[in-house]
């Protein structure tokens, strides 16, 4: 599995996604593959992308009710 190439985290300068897997620089750009993963685990990632993924459109929903979203 390609992981590690949009990292997440809450430094702008060191990490590309925030912890909702948003673009620090693009705010309608939301990431939600392994690529947002700073190491692998010892199983397959699948289930933790679900998860990941789950949580980012539930925040994306929240943002869009509150109009946020650009």
């Amino acid at each position: 599995h390609e992981m590690g190439t949009a990292r997440m985290g809450s430094d702008p300068h060191r990490s590309v996604l925030n912890k909702h897997n948003q673009a620090h620089d693009a705010k309608n750009l939301f990431v939600v593959d392994g690529a947002s993963f700073v190491t692998s685990g010892g199983y397959g990632p699948t289930l933790t992308i679900a998860a990941l993924a789950a949580r980012a459109a539930d925040y994306i929903v929240q943002q869009g009710k509150r109009g946020e979203l650009e």
